[in-house]
This record gives C-alpha cells, structure tokens and sequence, in this order.
C-alpha cells in the first residue's frame, strides 16, 4: 500500500496531551466542542490547546447540530482549521457553514446497522472536504461499524470527489486490517490510543506507524 493516509487523532483537552499528539507524524487533531461529553473542551481552554499545534496539522472543532451563533463563537475565540459536522446537518446547512466561515468541512455519516446513506454524498459534495464514516453512536465509543458497509460509500465518494475518512473502533490492532482492504483517504482515532482514562504516547506512536510507515510491529 503506497497511498498516503491522512491520520486524525481525536477527543484532546489537555495541553500535555496536545503536546505529544503532535510529536506524530498526524494531519489533524480533533477537539470535542459538544457539551457534556467526557472529552469536552471548555471555550477559555480552546486557544491554548489550538496554540500547541504547529502550522500544517489541521485543528479541528467537532460540533453536532450547532447553530451559526455558536460556530461563530467556537471560531471567534480560536482559528480552527475545520469543523466536523458530527450531527444530522443537512447539505444546505453545510452549505451555509462553507460560505459564511470559510473553513473546511468534514461530515459525518453515521452507520448503522444496515447498508443506507451512501446516496447522500453528492449532496454533501460541493460543500465538504471529507466524509467521515463511524458508528451510530455520539463518537468515541471505541466501537466498530460493520466494514463490509465501507464500498457504496467508497464509490459514491470517488464518483463525488469526496475523500473518504473512516472512525469507529479503529485502534493499534485493526488499523491495519482496515486500510489493507480499503483504499481510504483518512482514518480517525480516539479512544484507540487511550488507555487507564487518558490518551498514551504509547499507542499514538504504534498507531501512527501502522497507518504511515505500513509497520504491524
């Protein structure tokens, strides 16, 4: 395998953390900007996580169902270099995101446990810059979709044009079994490189090499 895979580590709200996640050789590092959730990012906590991230790795707000207000917020207080549209947004909203803000947008697409959706990409098409497959749940779960649902979604992405990133359940152990049967554009990991509550160098490092160097060690 010689396509170059985008690697997205998610859920950090701590600065040590940051500080490690980056050290990797990672394209984008995700912030959880819903409320409630165990990785949650307070808003005064956002620009210093954001100021850890070197030039060239994307930092991204993943928010679900927010309203322009509250985008408009989340952006006035840190430069996000994208937004994750984790919810039921619809394409006229992604749309409106686009225009208004200016930044890139990652959808996700939520699967079930049946194989439905994939007709919706060319209406995301002209206003996002990834979709991103994961489970049916709220995200970081640690659980996985069923793999055999990736292919009308992989087909639809590359008739759209759309790069095809995959969450859910991924960790050191699968990773590679992913990427090996599916030509993906990006993968995205959270609690896979999570251990005792908190994210472990350990894991980022392993998980890296197995997505960029093509190492199962």
């Amino acid at each position: 395998m010689n396509k170059n895979i985008s690697l997205k580590f998610c859920g950090f709200f701590a600065e040590p953390d940051v500080e490690k996640a980056v050290q990797f050789d990672i394209d984008a590092i995700g912030f959880i900007l819903v409320r409630g959730r165990k990785r949650s990012v307070e808003r005064e906590m956002l620009p210093k996580l954001v100021r850890k991230v070197p030039a060239g790795i994307w930092t991204v707000g993943v928010l679900q169902n927010p309203s322009l207000r509250e985008m408009e917020e989340w952006l006035s207080v840190a430069p996000l270099s994208a937004i994750q549209l984790h919810g039921e947004e619809t394409p006229e909203f992604c749309r409106t995101v686009k225009k208004a803000f200016g930044v890139r947008v990652i959808k996700t697409f939520h699967v079930t446990g049946r194989i439905a959706g994939e007709e919706r990409i060319a209406q995301y098409a002209p206003w996002i810059d990834a979709a991103l497959l994961d489970t049916g749940t709220s995200g970081g779960s640690g659980q996985a979709f069923d793999w055999n649902q990736i292919p009308p979604f992989y087909e639809e992405c590359r008739r759209a044009g759309v790069p095809l990133w995959v969450a859910g359940g991924l960790n050191v152990r699968n990773v590679r079994s992913l990427i090996t049967r599916y030509p993906l554009d990006g993968v995205d990991v959270s609690s896979g490189i999570e251990a005792d509550g908190g994210k472990k160098a350990e894991l980022m490092a392993k998980f890296a090499e197995r997505v960029k160097r093509n190492e199962d060690r």
